[in-house]
């Protein structure tokens, strides 16, 4: 795996991440939810998604996701 390509993999992490707290937080009023319900499945696949990516990272990017990691967590 080139460096390019892990650092599209965990930058992909961190910002589908970003996404799902953003629309954890932007809950709909009485007539989107189901609008609502059908964009939140597509973020949380989508983090669920970069999630198992990052997990087959070799071992030698595993620092750099968990910085990326912390620093969005902080």
């Amino acid at each position: 795996m080139t460096e390019q390509m892990a650092r599209k993999i965990i930058d992909n992490y961190v910002a589908s991440t970003l996404a799902l707290r953003a629309n954890s937080e932007a809950l709909p009023d009485d007539a989107g939810v189901d609008d609502y319900r059908i964009e939140r499945s597509s973020v949380f696949l989508r983090w669920q998604n970069a999630a198992a990516s990052l997990r087959e990272l070799p071992l030698e990017y595993k620092a750099q996701a968990v910085e990326a990691i912390d620093q969005i967590t902080a």
